[in-house]
């Protein structure tokens, strides 16, 4: 359980913040913040869920970035 409370931080580190981390997980973001402050367990079975969405999310974000030092561009702005 511990591994998944790391992967919730480095998430929220990857992301920006822990709302957008619940927003992939499709949980509300109250859930996010007692997970990570050990209050509450997600079940079980949807711990490897969760695990597997927040290893995808970093990797999926590993491989979209860019340059470290530029800004993010967001297309709809444009």
């Amino acid at each position: 359980m511990n591994d998944f409370t790391n992967l919730l931080l480095a998430a929220s580190q990857t992301l920006g913040t822990l709302l957008e981390v619940a927003n992939a997980l499709e949980v509300e973001p109250k859930l996010v913040y007692r997970w990570m402050a050990g209050f509450e367990r997600p079940s079980p079975a949807n711990v490897t869920v969760y695990k597997a969405r927040l290893l995808e999310l970093r990797i999926a974000t590993r491989a979209e970035a860019g340059h470290p030092h530029r800004r993010r561009f967001d297309p709809r702005a444009a």
